[in-house]
């Protein structure tokens, strides 16, 4: 789970005195990142950029096994459509929508009509780790004509356990920028208006699928999985976090938010209220929705729904009362037998800032720390302005025990931390000056 996170996943926070980041799910490609060779399809591009039409990767050896309606794969295609396939490539965009038919176990990101012939700037990136695999369609294009729009398209594929995603999934959607969805070779004309763009999963027994969305509208507004007048803007800086690995045909509620911060400091006396989206991608699927935190004050949440769309608005009081750190689990349970459910973990961080102990000089400072790596592998580097007088880091698991704690000197700015030894999984860095609890971070040790 990361900063940017996790929310996974929509919180918008309405607030006074709240500290939060600018956190999305998006990643920017670096070095560690290759272009994805297609060479298979009917028409394959040429290294090194492999542009193309109807084209597919070879098959790509996973580190890890991927859970997809309950069978185990390590081996998956990345389909030029925009799409993950683990069975045999799919080169094709199909009118039909879904289901895609027999052997087609599909995570259809933006299964659409793209074509990087047309799009000199469209490169197909990907990404391979122990416990996860990233792909971006970046810049993709559509024939034959306004070949200046261009989409952007994330899937990221874990092992089930990666904190990467929110606990309990192992799929993400995301998007950064997305122009276009109906290709004018499909009907379209100025990147609308002809077959639709396609958002789901497809089992591959042509019975069952789940289906965020289809888009051939220009426009902010989504109104839901099945409905036919979504608008592709509403795709822009938004994701769709859910699990696969499930051994009936229902996949659980989908997490769905325009950007994924899962951590927020706020102070005591102030009010902080977020909604958190989830959406049921089969038919006559239906969920309950809770935010719960035991012990913390003030809590309260109202739900609505509208076209399979759950939204959960969750309002804080802060009070002095509650300083420290608390999880807020926002669930929502579906009504299959036996039910599912997914679960969205957030993390508010109360403090007083009345507090006069420190000056606001320090306070603003360890605010502006930094962690890297994060996530890591347990070795990492706590990066901040000059402090002064006596400081200590301290590190508490997700249970509250503390597993660390370490003296800063006097001034220091890099300090680094080794953690190796500990098991994976998230942490949070209280950070002290001469005994006063100035700010929270949170880690993850993959």
């Amino acid at each position: 789970m990361r900063k940017f996170f996790l929310a996974i996943c929509s919180i918008i926070l309405i607030s006074t005195g709240a500290y939060s980041q600018n956190c999305s799910c998006w990643i920017t490609v670096d070095s560690s990142y290759n272009i994805v060779p297609m060479p298979l399809g009917s028409d394959t591009g040429g290294a090194p950029l492999y542009r193309c039409n109807n084209c597919s990767s070879a098959p790509i050896k996973l580190p890890f096994s991927f859970c997809f309606y309950g069978k185990s794969y390590d081996t998956v295609y990345i389909n030029n459509k925009g799409s993950l396939s683990f069975i045999h490539p799919d080169f094709t965009f199909s009118s039909e929508g879904l289901p895609a038919g027999v052997d087609t176990l599909m995570l259809a990101a933006f299964w659409a009509d793209i074509n990087d012939r047309a799009a000199p700037v469209s490169h197909i990136y990907y990404k391979i780790t122990p416990t996860h695999m990233i792909v971006q369609w970046s810049n993709a294009g559509y024939s034959t004509f306004d070949n200046d729009l261009y989409d952007d398209i994330q899937i990221t594929i874990t092992n089930g356990s990666d904190s990467i995603l929110t606990p309990g999934n192992n799929v993400s959607y995301c998007y950064w920028l997305m122009r276009w969805a109906s290709a004018d070779s499909s009907g379209g004309s100025g990147g609308f208006g002809g077959l639709p763009a396609v958002v789901g999963v497809n089992k591959g027994d042509n019975i069952h699928y789940a289906q965020f969305g289809t888009f051939n509208l220009p426009g902010y507004t989504y109104y839901g999985p099945f409905d036919t007048t979504n608008e592709l803007y509403s795709l822009n800086n938004n994701s769709f976090i859910f699990n696969t690995c499930v051994t009936g045909n229902n996949i659980p509620p989908v997490i769905e938010n325009p950007d994924l911060c899962d951590t927020v400091t706020i102070c005591a006396g102030d009010t902080f209220s977020f909604p958190t989206k989830f959406i049921c991608p089969q038919r006559g699927q239906k969920a309950t929705l809770i935010a719960s935190s035991p012990g913390l004050s003030g809590l309260t949440s109202d739900t609505s729904s509208a076209h399979s769309t759950y939204t959960i608005s969750t309002k804080l009081i802060a009070v002095l009362k509650d300083t420290g750190t608390h999880l807020i689990n926002i669930t929502a349970t579906d009504n299959s037998s036996p039910p599912l459910t997914n679960n969205f973990p957030f993390t508010v961080f109360i403090k007083n800032c009345n507090d006069t102990t420190t000056g606001i000089h320090e306070i603003s400072e360890f605010n502006s720390a930094n962690i890297y790596p994060n996530p890591n592998t347990g070795k990492f580097t706590i990066q901040s302005a000059s402090v002064k007088g006596r400081s200590i880091v301290e590190i508490n698991n997700l249970l509250g025990e503390k597993v660390y704690s370490r003296t800063i000197p006097n001034g220091t700015q890099f300090f680094n931390i080794d953690m190796s030894s500990q098991v994976k999984g998230i942490y949070f860095i209280k950070l002290y000056n001469e005994n006063t609890l100035i700010d929270v971070k949170k880690v993850v040790i993959q």
